[in-house]
C-alpha cells in the first residue's frame, strides 16, 4: 500500500500553517550561500547543529506540536521545497521534555557537512587515495586476499585504537528503576502506522556465547513502556537466543550515516565513521549490558533482544509504501541520555527525501569498488528506498548487462536488491525520465530477467527479482537467433581394431 502523503486536513492545515509561518518569518530563515566552506567534524549531535544554525540551514519551530502524525507533515513539507528545504528543530513537542530535530541530511549539501566533506565525490576520491585500485581486476584470488587484509589494516591504522570514556556525556541521565520509553517523542509519522516507531536507530548487538560484535541500521516499535520491537532494515535479524543489545540514538552525524551503509560483516560502522573523520569514534560501557556503547550519542536504550517476536504491525518504508512487520521483542533495561538530549528523527516518505541523500553517499562509497569487480560499470544511482538499483554501462557487447545483474545479486547487502536497471552512460540515471525513455526504447521482452531471491525482511525475505537490460544494442537478438547446437558423432573406425601392446608398439 502507498503512502499517499495527505494526512488528515487538519493536521494538514494546523500543523503545516503554523510551522511554515514560522519558517518564513524566522530572521534565522535567510538564504544565503557559501562559496566555500571549511572541513570540519563533528564529536557530537550538537556541533553540527550548530554549524547548520550558522549556515542558515537549520530553523528552530517555537510553537508546540504533537509527535502523532504532526512532525512528519511538517518535515515532509519542508523536503518537497527546493527553496525552503532545511533542517527543522521543533523545540515543544507536547507530552515531552526533549526538542525534536528532523531533516538533517535532506540535502547533498548537509549530508556532505555532516561526513565532514564538500560534496559526495569527496568520499569516492579519499577511498580512492586509500585503496591502490589499480590493477585489482587482473589480480588472481591470492592476491585479492592480500590487498583486502591491507586494507583493512590501513582503516584500523587510519582510525587508530579505541578505548573506552570514562563519565561519558550520555550517561549524564539515568533511568534504570522502571524505564519508561513513552518518556521519548517518538514520532507515528503516517495514519495507517499502527505504533510510533524510532527510525535511525543503531543497534549494537554483542552475542553472549561467541563474542561477536554487531552494527545495524534498524527500526524500533513501541510494543509497551518497556518492550520495544526490533526489525533490521537491511535484511533478516537471526537472534538464536536472548542477546545483550543497544539501540543508540544521534552522535556524530558520520556514525549516523555509516551505520545506514551496507558494510560488510567485519567491518563495523564506527570504522568507516572514523575513517571519515581521522579519528575514533569514543565509546563506553553500557550499565546494564555487556555491550559497548557511542559515549557522544543522544540516547542509548539497552535490553535484551529476544528470538521472540511480537505481533504483525505496518509501519511507512523509505520507499514510499507501507510494509507489515513481525519485529523481535527487545526488553528494556535501562534508558540513559545526554544532560540536554535532542531526539534525531529520520522521517520515512516518499522521494524526494533525507534517505534519498544518505542513499546516494552510500552509492559514492561502493562505486570504487564496483568498478574493480565490473569495470564496465559506469555509475549506480539507488532509488526506491534502497530495493533498486540503476547502473550506467559502458558499451559493451550483448550479455554484459546480463553478467552484472547476477554479479551485484551476489553481493552482500546488494543480493537485497530487488530491481536492477541497466541503461548506457549517455543517460542521466538521476532523470527518472530519461531512464523510463530509455527502458521504452531500448528494452525487449527477451532483455527482461525474472529471478527468484533473497529479500529484505519486510518484503519477506525470498521473492521475485527483476532485471532490464535497457541499453543499445548494435544487433538485437531474439530467440530464433540462438543456434541449435550439433553434437560430434563418432566415425566407426573403418580399419578394424587396433590393439596395443604394453610397450606401445602396434601388435
Amino acid at each position: 500500500m502507498a503512502i499517499t502523503g495527505k494526512p488528515d486536513m487538519l493536521i494538514m492545515f494546523t500543523a503545516s500553517f503554523e510551522a511554515f509561518y514560522v519558517i518564513l518569518c524566522s530572521s534565522s530563515f535567510e538564504y544565503y550561500e557559501h562559496k566555500r566552506h571549511d572541513i570540519m567534524t563533528y564529536r557530537n549531535l550538537d556541533e553540527y547543529l550548530i554549524r547548520l544554525e550558522q549556515a542558515g540551514q537549520l530553523v528552530r519551530i517555537h510553537h508546540p506540536v504533537n509527535s502523532d502524525l504532526d512532525i512528519c507533515t511538517m518535515t515532509h513539507h519542508a523536503q518537497q521545497s527546493k527553496r525552503q528545504n532545511r533542517a527543522l528543530w521543533f523545540e515543544q513537542v507536547i507530552g515531552h521534555d526533549y526538542p525534536v530535530v528532523t531533516n538533517l541530511f535532506g540535502t547533498t549539501r548537509r549530508m556532505a557537512w555532516g561526513l565532514g566533506i564538500n560534496q559526495p565525490s569527496d568520499i569516492t576520491l579519499k577511498l580512492e587515495s586509500m585503496l591502490n585500485l589499480t590493477g585489482l581486476g587482473s589480480m588472481g584470488i591470492g592476491g585479492l586476499i592480500a590487498q583486502g587484509m591491507q586494507t583493512l589494516t590501513m582503516l584500523r591504522n587510519a582510525i587508530g585504537i579505541n578505548g573506552e570514556k570514562a563519565n561519558p556525556p550520555v550517561q549524564a541521565v539515568i533511568w534504570r528503576d522502571a524505564p519508561n520509553i513513552h518518556r521519548l517523542p517518538i514520532l507515528r509519522h503516517w495514519a495507517d502506522e499502527t505504533t510510533p516507531n524510532i527510525t535511525g536507530a543503531q543497534l549494537y548487538i554483542t552475542d553472549p556465547h561467541t563474542g561477536e560484535k554487531k552494527t545495524l541500521w534498524a527500526r524500533a516499535l513501541v510494543i509497551n513502556q518497556d518492550t520495544l520491537g526490533i526489525i533490521n532494515e537491511w535484511g533478516a535479524l537471526d537472534i538464536p537466543h536472548p542477546t545483550p543489545a543497544v539501540i543508540a540514538l544521534g552522535g556524530d552525524p558520520a556514525l549516523i550515516w555509516s551505520a545506514s551503509v551496507p558494510l560488510p560483516n567485519y567491518i563495523p560502522a564506527h570504522w568507516l565513521a572514523g575513517w571519515l573523520r581521522d579519528k575514533p569514534i569514543a565509546f563506553a560501557q553500557a550499565i546494564s549490558q555487556p555491550v559497548s556503547i557511542p559515549a557522544d550519542a543522544e540516547f542509548i536504550i539497552e535490553g535484551m533482544l529476544t528470538p521472540q517476536t511480537t505481533s504483525a504491525h505496518t509501519i511507512a518504508g523509505y520507499d514510499g509504501t507501507y510494509i507489515d512487520v513481525q519485529p523481535l521483542m527487545f526488553h528494556i533495561s535501562a534508558i540513559t541520555h545526554r544532560q540536554d538530549a535532542i531526539y534525531p528523527a529520520i522521517i520515512p516518505v516518499p522521494s524526494p527525501s533525507e534517505a534519498d541523500h544518505m542513499m546516494h553517499m552510500a552509492e559514492r562509497l561502493i562505486l570504487p569498488i564496483l568498478r574493480v569487480l565490473f569495470p564496465e560499470i559506469c555509475d549506480i544511482h539507488l532509488v526506491d528506498g534502497g530495493n533498486t538499483a540503476i547502473i550506467a554501462m559502458k558499451r559493451c557487447p550483448h550479455g554484459h548487462a546480463q553478467k552484472i545483474m547476477y554479479g551485484i545479486w551476489g553481493l552482500g547487502q546488494l543480493a537485497y536488491l530487488r530491481k536492477i536497471i541497466i541503461v548506457d552512460e549517455s543517460v542521466s540515471i538521476d532523470d527518472n525520465e530519461a531512464v523510463a525513455d530509455a527502458i521504452q526504447t531500448h528494452a525487449d521482452p527477451h532483455d527482461i530477467i525474472h529471478i527468484n531471491g533473497l529479500l529484505p525482511y519486510h518484503h519477506g525475505r525470498f521473492g521475485e527479482k527483476i532485471g532490464i537490460d535497457a541499453t543499445a544494442k548494435a544487433h538485437f537478438y531474439h530467440l530464433s537467433d540462438i543456434k541449435t547446437p550439433r553434437f560430434i558423432t563418432p566415425q566407426p573406425n573403418r580399419g578394424g581394431f587396433i590393439s596395443w601392446r604394453s610397450d606401445g608398439k602396434k601388435k
